[in-house]
């Protein structure tokens, strides 16, 4: 392959491995990022350990199955460990099928990701924040704000400053909002259970109570709302002004759960119904039903109302008003348009020469390792394709 010149705007996972993936395809690379190092989110992500795949990768754990599959299918969780293992790296899969470095320290990652570019002769500017991308004759000039500007035949746009660039060319943009991220509630049905942890299920309902999405797992109550790996990932549809109904038995059916709660009071009707719970919700829990249904807790267990908890049970409703500080959030939901993008290749259908890879695109996946996986993924998708593009650019040698 004829050498052609490819600049990657940002360094964080998908510009890195876009910059390993063109070099390794024969480009000249710049990588241009706007901070003074790369790969800041790497260090900070899955709490310093970097969760960084699944092995239960596949289409559907993303906001658009479509979109993803062709990527996912070029480059799969064990390509992805394959990868890293060229660059020295160890890695585990633990029970939940989350992949992490050996070392467990996320820096592991961030190393081999920066000797190997290193060593493939990949040119760094830091301090670069970019303005605008340009065309001018074949080539394409990536423009900053302080006035440089590097020239190359391909540009990937690999990280979330690098949006408005898009915009200027005529992408569009979709409204950005954070994700994976704690739910914030209507907190007085709730009150006294900050702390309290709970496995059930849950699910996200609009306006008009129709079900956005479903999970189950460990619930965390907090004083300002919901939090918990389940609540993260309820998170990616949830608006203010849904709903977020909880299930505290989603293996026993709404009947059963009645039929459960008269055999109870059968059995255990001489207890008032502040211990009527007890050895079957967390006592927090239990009395925060009763307040629910507007039962003082010195009522006769014989005299509930097995109906009206039965519901409770197993449709709790809290009001969502919104998410939890966004500066939690492990992802952000939302920017370029994906009908703009050629899914397989990750090119531009709108400005020839154009990449993306990573945040900057519309989308996002569950927790646990799915999105730094599309992360890396469409990193090395886009940049095989702009190391390509980039060499058909240059033209046959005279």
């Amino acid at each position: 392959m004829r050498e052609g010149r490819v600049a990657i705007v940002g360094g964080g996972a998908a510009g890195l491995c876009a910059a390993i993936s063109a070099a390794r395809a024969g480009a000249h690379v710049t990588l241009l990022e706007a901070g003074p190092r790369v790969g800041r989110k790497i260090l900070a992500s899955g709490n310093g350990r970097c969760n960084l795949s699944n092995i239960a990768v596949a289409p559907e754990a993303y906001n658009d199955p479509g979109f993803a599959a062709p990527v996912l299918a070029e480059v799969s969780c064990e390509d992805i460990r394959a990868f890293f293992g060229e660059l020295g790296l160890f890695t585990y899969a633990d029970d939940e099928g989350r992949v992490y470095p050996i070392t467990n320290a996320a820096n592991s990652v961030l190393d081999v990701l920066r000797l190997e570019y290193a060593h493939l002769g990949v040119e760094e500017r830091f301090g670069f924040e970019v303005a605008r991308i340009e065309r001018g004759g074949n080539a394409l000039l990536v423009r900053s704000r302080e006035g440089e500007a590097a020239e190359a035949g391909a540009v990937i746009v690999a990280s979330g400053g690098g949006a408005s660039a898009l915009e200027s060319l005529g992408h569009t943009r979709n409204p950005l909002w954070p994700a994976l991220v704690p739910l914030t509630t209507d907190t007085r049905s709730i009150r006294g259970l900050s702390g309290v942890r709970v496995r059930c299920a849950g699910s996200v309902l609009d306006s008009a109570g129709a079900v956005l999405a479903t999970e189950r797992g460990e619930l965390l109550f907090r004083d300002y709302g919901v939090s918990g790996i389940m609540v993260l990932d309820l998170s990616r549809v949830a608006q203010p002004g849904s709903t977020l109904s909880l299930d505290f038995f989603p293996d026993v059916d709404a009947l059963a759960m009645e039929r459960l709660l008269a055999e109870r009071v059968g059995n255990l009707g001489w207890r008032s119904a502040g211990t009527f719970f007890n050895g079957m919700l967390h006592t927090r829990v239990g009395q925060a039903i009763l307040r629910a249904a507007e039962v003082p807790s010195g009522t006769p267990g014989t005299s509930l109302d097995v109906s009206a908890l039965a519901r409770l049970l197993k449709d709790f409703r809290l009001a969502i008003t919104g998410t939890g500080d966004p500066e939690q959030a492990q992802v952000t939901r939302g920017g370029a348009a994906l009908d703009q993008f050629d899914a397989a290749t990750l090119a531009s259908r709108v400005a020839p020469g154009v990449f993306a890879a990573g945040e900057v695109l519309d989308i996002d996946g569950r927790c646990g390792g799915f999105n730094l996986h599309w992360a890396w993924a469409s990193g090395i998708v886009a940049g095989r394709g702009a190391a390509a593009h980039a060499a058909s650019a240059v033209g046959d040698p005279a």
